[in-house]
């Protein structure tokens, strides 16, 4: 089973950030890093860095090799701000031609279930859901890249579930540019799309990372 390793990191400004991230491009080209990963910067706080790494045995995160990458990654990025796992299913591979990692810009949205309502059938039926309302999007979507989606190998907190842990649905998808995203949110496609996600009633984040490698 391959997973999907995304970690956040905090830096005290825009410039910082940069300046962090020239440096861990280059600490990760003079070590053992996984075959695919990407770092890039949160567009909406440039003070964010975001390292997505794919690993096609979860055992590995736990080899030597992966203990000399994790230390490289924290001596250039920090102590990590947040860290997830995520078990993505996509028709092309994530960092493949066609993938949402290879695009100049990712788009992530994850939302948050409570875990106990989160069975094998609500889980199959959100992604039912989410396939017709991203069929109803695409009609109208120019400049977009390859999609996945998945779920949070670990149970995950939001403030409005009152102390119960969430289960969350991650969605990741390529754009050319800002623009193209910004233009399908316009449209009557999307509009009318968004009542398949209203329906879930479920907190949600979406950011986008612009891709630095």
């Amino acid at each position: 089973m391959t997973i999907t390793q995304i970690i956040q990191f905090q830096q005290p400004s825009a410039s910082a950030a940069e300046t962090q991230a020239h440096a861990a491009l280059q600490a990760l080209k003079d070590t053992k890093a996984p075959e695919n990963y990407l770092l890039g910067t949160h567009i909406q706080d440039e003070r964010k860095l975001q390292l997505t790494s794919e690993w096609h045995d979860p055992q590995a995160e736990s080899t030597p090799a992966a203990n000399e990458y994790r230390s490289t990654v924290l001596s250039a990025l920090g102590s990590p701000d947040k860290m997830l796992h995520v078990n993505f299913t996509s028709e092309t591979p994530l960092f493949g031609e066609t993938g949402p990692m290879v695009s100049p810009i990712i788009e992530f949205v994850k939302i948050y279930f409570p875990a106990s309502r989160a069975t094998s059938e609500f889980c199959a039926k959100i992604e039912k859901d989410f396939n017709v309302f991203d069929e109803k999007c695409l009609v109208a979507a120019q400049g977009n890249g390859g999609m996945a989606y998945g779920w949070v190998l670990e149970e995950q907190e939001h403030e409005s579930l009152k102390g119960e842990k969430a289960r969350c649905f991650v969605v990741a998808r390529g754009w050319q540019s800002m623009q193209c995203f910004e233009d399908l949110l316009k449209s009557q496609e999307y509009k009318d799309a968004m009542g398949i996600v209203i329906a879930w009633a479920a907190p949600a984040d979406m950011w986008h990372v612009k891709r630095e490698l």
